[in-house]
């Protein structure tokens, strides 16, 4: 089923072919630079956020600062503005390739060694990120995809950064997705503090967590329930959902 973007031509440059993906902030669209016949993957900003200047502001201002980041584990950023319909939108490198939640989803745990090499790129995208003084906000296995790249093994690119629709106050609105909330440190689920590195961190050892024990640490029906978990209860160890762990890998995640 298409929707209102899908078969458009977007800002004069761009041919919108179809959905990708679904994301925090928009849906991703494979489309095709009409005067380079290349193809690229567009985030476009939902039309309820679009009207939202300061929200607009920092959605364009994340995009310039990624654009400037050259790095094989970000999906580069080559473009970005608003067409003559109010349409907001952020041009990147196609890739083609699976989210990271959706092989978890079909796969469960992963083989230590993959899990560890998926950390790893990941680790290297966020560190380049944090130098350029760009944080992710929201990382989370929604947005890190696994990319089949020619020649080469399984590369991870992060996408989404600075992907923070919180309101001033730093809550997150009803629209949020509880799982997505099991990814945030407990310091941006209670706005005790903005996300910093350390967030991003955090975020990351959710991520190595899941690909091991094939869940994240933390599941509530509601986001009080879950700060209260994450203030109150150590997550479950991972030797609990295996036994082939090297004795150095679980402080690690929890460290993280």
């Amino acid at each position: 089923m298409s929707d209102q973007f899908t078969g458009q031509n977007l800002a004069d440059k761009y041919q919108i072919e179809g959905e990708l993906r679904d994301g925090g902030l928009g849906k991703t669209y494979r489309a095709t630079h009409l005067l380079m016949e290349k193809s690229v993957s567009i985030k476009i900003l939902p039309p309820a956020l679009a009207v939202d200047e300061k929200i607009v502001k920092r959605f364009s201002a994340e995009a310039r600062t990624v654009s400037h980041i050259s790095h094989p584990n970000i999906l580069n950023v080559t473009d970005f503005g608003a067409d003559k319909n109010g349409a907001v939108y952020i041009v990147m490198e196609d890739a083609d390739g699976e989210m990271l939640e959706e092989v978890i989803e079909r796969e469960g745990k992963f083989p230590i060694e993959r899990a560890v090499r998926i950390t790893r790129q990941i680790a290297a995208a966020l560190s380049a990120a944090h130098t350029n003084g760009v944080i992710h906000h929201r990382l989370n296995s929604k947005n890190v995809l696994l990319a089949h790249m020619t020649g080469e093994s399984e590369t991870v690119k992060v996408l989404d950064f600075g992907s923070d629709v919180s309101n001033e106050n730093g809550v997150f609105g009803e629209e949020t997705d509880l799982r997505d909330l099991a990814y945030l440190s407990p310091e941006q689920n209670s706005s005790v503090s903005k996300a910093d590195e350390r967030s991003d961190i955090y975020s990351l050892g959710v991520i190595l967590y899941e690909m091991l024990a094939g869940e994240v640490p933390f599941t509530a029906e509601n986001p009080t329930d879950l700060m209260k978990k994450q203030a109150e209860n150590p997550p479950a160890p991972l030797s609990a959902f295996r036994n082939d762990l090297p004795v150095y890998i679980e402080p690690i995640v929890i460290k993280a």
